[in-house]
Formats: structure tokens, C-alpha cells, sequence
């Protein structure tokens, strides 16, 4: 079984981790993970594609600057076998050509590289929106941009994988997004070298066609499915319907942005992370299959744990519709996005009891996570968020 552990605040320290460290990676550090780091390569795209990606990018942060700064995609044979970034002044004879030359190894390596370069030679910012967003009034027009050290500057990724984001989250905050302002924030995901986000968006609508091919109906989802406020708690099997039902077109708008959201997550070269089946199913599946081994969980915050939306329903690891839903999932997901990683999420019982605490029965759900994913995706990696 191949399992990344992250914890909810890894991808912060990650990410100070690029900025601060110069010291190059041994080839031991990255060698138990390199098969599975040269199968994210060959699903990146195109070195053309990353660099356009970038050049946009650039565009949107700094479009009075879009001719001051070339971009270009290396192997990373130029970094010593890994991911990074080299800054240099502009060596052409032509005199249109840019100021300022950034290659990386990926579309992200590229983009922090210039977060490198305005930070530490221009003296600008850029963070989230609701943390003082995008200062730039400090960089130099266009012709004047401060010249780096001879020989230029090489950052070294320390670690090959920047994970961000947390399962809830999408709660929180990101439910409300439009296109519009995940473009932002894909754009300061890139920025800070992070190539590994999280990839939620949308998956109702995947769990409606997977579920209605096990003759679940779109009223028995309306149950299930919790409001857009509490997606994260009724994913997690801590509540079902509250805050729902959620609409045809709602289902299929969030669809239509999870699209938006790989599309460019690709382009920049990143590798999302797609959620997975914890065995979390509606209550109409006990009806539908009789004979399956379900378990109704116990009361969590539920509102005077009204059944109508406490104690959701959990699918056994023993029966064999475990494995069946979890596989489904994973290949619809493929159908609809393409082949775009092999890193899933799956978090069980999260801030729900199981309903033994038999460690063989631990230990089978999580066989029996895998293998679903697995059957879904034969080089499947089961990333847990601890």
C-alpha cells in the first residue's frame, strides 16, 4: 500500500522550506518516491503549454511588465535531477528582448521564480487577498529592473511535492468562488511554488452519477447531500441533507468549475489531488441492496441530533459494494477529468467515532479504501490529511 501522510498545515511549512533552504537534494531523499515522481511528469503538460501558462500568469500580475521577463521550461538534468528555478539577466543581442530571464523545470517553478525575483530585488508582495493581497507599486518600470549577480540565481526545491489546502476548506470559504477569483488564487498557489493542491470542487456532481448508476435517485441524494455551506462535514459522513438540497444546475455549475480549476492547474504544471471514497453512502442504499452490511453511525453536532440529519450511514469494508462504489468513483472521475494524477484523498472518520475500535476493523477499512482506489486507478496514492 503507497501512502503520502500530510498534515493540514504541511503545505505552510513547505512552502517557507523553498524560500529559505539553498542546500541541493541528495538522491536518497527523493529515491523511494522517484517512480511515482516520473509518472506525475509524463502527465504534465507540454513544456509549450507550461510556458504559455506562465506568460499569462504574468500578464494578469504584472501586465505592464509582460515583455520585461522570458520564460522557459528546462529538464531538470539543469537542476541536478530536481525541480528548480534560475534567474539571470537577459544575455541576447537583440535590444526588444526581456530584462530579466526565468527557466524552471515546471510552469510553477517558473512562476515562483518570479515571485523570487519581485520579493527579493524589487521589494514587492504578494499575498492573499484578505492579507494585504498584491503590492507592487515598488517594482521599477519597465527598462529598469534591477540586474541579478553574475551567474544568475539557482533555487533548488527542497522537497519535489508542496501540498496546500485542507478538506474543509472548501466550506469555509471556496463554495462561494467563481471562476474569477479561483483563477487568483491558482495563480498565488503557483506564485508560491506550491504544485500539489487539493482538487474538491465539483465532486457532488461526480457522486450523483456514480451513485445513480447504483439506482440511487436524485431525491434519496437530496438527503444525503448537505448544503453548500456544509459540504465538507456531509463528504466527511458527519451529517447528512442540512443546508440542501442542492439544485440540478448547482451540481453541474460546480462540475463546469472543477473543469476551469484542472484545465489550469495542469497548465501550470501541478498535480491536483481528487478525493476519494471513505464509504459514506445514502441511507437508500440499505434499501436498494438489503443484504449489504451498512452501519449507522452515531450522533455527531447534529441540531437536537434530529435523525433527519445526524447518524449518516457507513458501508461496511467487509461487503463487497465497498470496493464496487469506491472503483466506480475513482474511474468516473477519470472519464470526466482525463488521466491527471494518481494522488487521492481519503480521510475516515473524521471527527466521527468508528463503530468498533477493533484495529482489525481499522485496518480492513483501510485495505479496503485502497484497494478501491487502486482497482480505479492501478498507480493510485493514498494521501491522508492528518
Amino acid at each position: 500500500m503507497k501512502i503520502v501522510i500530510a498534515d493540514c498545515l504541511f503545505h505552510v511549512v513547505i512552502i517557507f522550506t523553498l524560500f529559505i533552504s539553498r542546500l541541493p537534494l541528495s538522491s536518497s531523499t527523493t529515491e523511494p518516491i522517484q517512480p511515482l515522481l516520473t509518472r506525475l511528469d509524463s502527465k504534465r503538460s507540454s513544456p509549450l503549454v507550461q510556458e504559455s501558462a506562465a506568460k499569462a500568469l504574468l500578464r494578469r500580475l504584472l501586465p505592464t511588465h509582460f515583455h520585461s521577463f522570458g520564460f522557459k521550461i528546462v529538464s531538470k538534468d539543469v537542476c541536478g535531477g530536481q525541480g528548480c528555478f534560475l534567474i539571470e539577466n537577459y544575455s541576447g543581442s537583440s535590444q526588444k528582448g526581456p530584462e530579466i530571464t526565468i527557466r524552471g523545470t515546471t510552469a510553477v517553478e517558473i512562476a515562483s521564480g518570479l515571485h523570487w525575483y519581485i520579493k527579493y530585488f524589487c521589494g514587492a508582495h504578494v499575498s492573499w487577498d484578505k492579507t494585504g493581497g498584491v503590492q507592487l507599486a515598488s517594482v521599477p518600470k519597465p527598462g529598469l529592473l534591477p540586474r541579478v549577480k553574475d551567474g544568475g540565481v539557482l533555487v533548488q526545491r527542497p522537497v519535489p511535492l508542496n501540498y496546500y489546502q485542507n478538506v474543509v476548506t472548501s466550506s469555509y470559504s471556496y463554495v462561494w468562488w467563481d471562476w474569477e477569483r479561483w483563477e487568483k488564487e491558482i495563480d498565488w498557489m503557483a506564485l508560491q511554488g506550491i504544485n500539489l493542491p487539493l482538487a474538491f470542487t465539483g465532486q457532488e456532481a461526480i457522486w450523483q452519477k456514480v451513485f445513480m448508476g447504483f439506482n440511487i435517485t436524485m431525491e434519496d441524494l437530496n438527503d444525503f447531500f448537505g448544503g453548500p455551506a456544509f459540504l465538507a462535514w456531509a463528504r466527511m459522513g458527519n451529517l447528512h441533507g442540512w443546508g440542501g438540497p442542492l439544485s440540478k444546475n448547482w451540481l453541474n455549475q460546480q462540475l463546469v468549475l472543477q473543469k476551469k480549476i484542472l484545465s489550469r492547474i495542469l497548465e501550470l504544471g501541478m498535480t491536483p489531488v481528487l478525493p476519494s471514497f471513505s464509504g459514506n453512502v445514502p441511507a437508500a442504499l440499505k434499501t436498494i441492496f438489503p443484504t449489504a452490511n451498512i452501519t449507522r453511525l452515531g450522533e455527531w453536532n447534529t441540531v437536537d441530533s434530529d435523525p433527519r440529519w445526524c447518524c449518516t450511514y457507513l458501508l461496511n469494508p467487509s461487503d463487497p459494494l465497498f470496493v464496487e462504489i469506491g472503483e466506480a468513483f475513482i474511474k468516473m472521475q477519470i472519464k470526466e477529468y482525463g488521466d491527471v494524477t494518481d494522488i487521492y484523498n481519503c480521510d475516515t472518520f473524521n471527527e466521527n467515532s468508528p463503530p468498533t475500535n477493533d484495529p482489525t476493523y481499522i485496518s480492513s477499512l483501510g485495505a479496503a479504501v485502497y484497494k478501491a482506489m487502486s482497482n480505479g486507478d492501478k498507480d493510485a496514492v493514498w494521501l491522508m490529511q492528518v
